[in-house]
């Protein structure tokens, strides 16, 4: 994702705050449930880790990646180009399991409401930085 800038602000930290101000859920929310965390990591097991190591997906690589845009983005992402050999051959059910999975491995906070498996839902659902402890 490009970033434009407006006068020294970036159109992305714009949208996010407004998206902020007008009540729209954060992946700080907790916006996904531990269960379906646990869900999207066997999926992961099943699915992704012939490929792919869960470091790929936390730390500085995530943040560098997916910081700044939406938890839809991730989704949509996932659903189109994974897994490699059969892309969204998964239920959008366990693509949001994923997301979730990727969610916890990255320190953001369950919560009681699983993460919808509607891309459009998730486009309002901004991923910001998880804040550090002092």
């Amino acid at each position: 994702m490009k970033t434009r800038w407006l006068g020294g602000i970036s159109v992305a930290g714009v949208w996010l705050a407004l998206a902020t101000v007008a009540g729209a859920q954060s992946v700080l929310d907790g916006v996904f449930t531990d269960g379906q965390a646990s869900s999207g990591e066997r999926t992961f097991q099943r699915e992704c880790s012939s490929c792919h190591d869960p470091a790929e997906f936390s730390g500085g690589r995530f943040r560098l990646s997916w910081v700044g845009r939406t938890t839809g983005e991730l989704f949509d992402t996932m659903s189109l180009l994974m897994p490699e050999a059969d892309p969204g051959s998964l239920t959008p059910e366990q693509y949001a399991s994923l997301v979730a999975y990727l969610f916890r491995l990255n320190g953001y906070p369950s919560g009681e409401m699983p993460l919808p498996a509607d891309s459009g839902a998730l486009h309002a659902m901004p991923i910001v930085h998880v804040p550090t402890s002092p």
